[in-house]
């Protein structure tokens, strides 16, 4: 009978220790994983302000198409960057010190912010299989409302004229996009433009950031008649081009950059929902045992 009852508590005791060795690696593996989300949370906010104050980042898109929205996932993944960052150095305090409570606080904190991270990577997707179209149709809306008109009173018109001139400089392009016979790049501003109709370019026919910086600036914008660009309307043929104006669309200088940008977005994030999701499947498992 004891000979029974000692097999009886070895084996109740194999099973305890196997338990705690379950739970042990459970919560080492929740350790490394707890880590790993860390360092994935700091790649987010990273590639959060990177993409948003980069050269050519969303903020400056942003400046260009007149919408706010475009800077909205590189703030996402910013703020859900730095906020997990806090959360898992709070999750992490809650395994080593073995406390239930900050373990549970983390997972509840945990899950909205891996569901903010999936929705930021989808929307960096969304952005740019809709980039061209809605990014086109904003740049022409800018280009013939909002740049050049009465900056001195809107602030937000001034903001537009100064990205505006910023990305036609560093990019030589000038107007929305198309070529040198396009209606949407560089004559857009005396064929559609409220600068022009409403003569706040003083007689130039295109702005000087159009220009390269070396060149004749009243040839170039215009203001001496020839017989190129842009005094002359498109199609160009047979004409001599005016080589010191930019012909091509900044979106078709842009697009690249834009299109790059998004795809950093949506990976990242998406990547580190994943470690995050991953993670909290193990906290509550440990959280459970506990």
């Amino acid at each position: 009978m004891s000979f029974s009852q000692s097999e009886d508590d070895l084996g109740v005791f194999k099973e305890d220790k196997r338990r705690l060795t379950a739970k042990s690696v459970a919560r080492y593996v929740l350790v490394f994983m707890l880590v790993a989300v860390m360092v994935a949370s700091l790649t987010t906010f990273v590639v959060g302000v990177f993409t948003l104050e980069a050269e050519y980042g969303s903020r400056v898109v942003s400046g260009l198409l007149g919408e706010g929205m475009y800077q909205v996932d590189s703030l996402m993944m910013l703020s859900a960057g730095a906020g997990a960052i806090l959360v898992s150095s709070l999750g992490l305090a809650g395994v080593l010190c073995r406390n239930k409570c900050m373990l549970g606080l983390h997972l509840g904190i945990l899950a909205f912010l891996s569901i903010t991270l999936l929705v930021a990577g989808v929307l960096g997707y969304i952005f740019i299989s809709e980039l061209e179209d809605t990014a086109k149709k904003s740049m022409i809306d800018v280009i013939t409302y909002r740049y050049g008109v009465n900056t001195h009173r809107n602030k937000k018109h001034s903001s537009i004229t100064t990205s505006w001139d910023e990305v036609q400089r560093s990019f030589s392009c000038c107007g929305a996009y198309g070529g040198e016979n396009s209606t949407t790049s560089w004559y857009i501003y005396q064929r559609s433009s409220y600068w022009y109709k409403d003569n706040f370019s003083n007689g130039s026919l295109v702005p000087q950031s159009c220009c390269d910086p070396t060149s004749d600036m009243d040839r170039c914008q215009g203001l001496i008649p020839s017989n190129s660009p842009p005094s002359q309307a498109p199609p160009v043929v047979n004409v001599p081009v005016n080589y010191t104006l930019y012909t091509t669309g900044c979106y078709d200088k842009l697009e690249e950059y834009i299109k790059q940008n998004g795809i950093i977005i949506g990976t990242a994030a998406i990547v580190t929902a994943v470690f995050m999701i991953v993670e909290m499947i193990l906290g509550i498992i440990v959280h459970r045992s506990s």
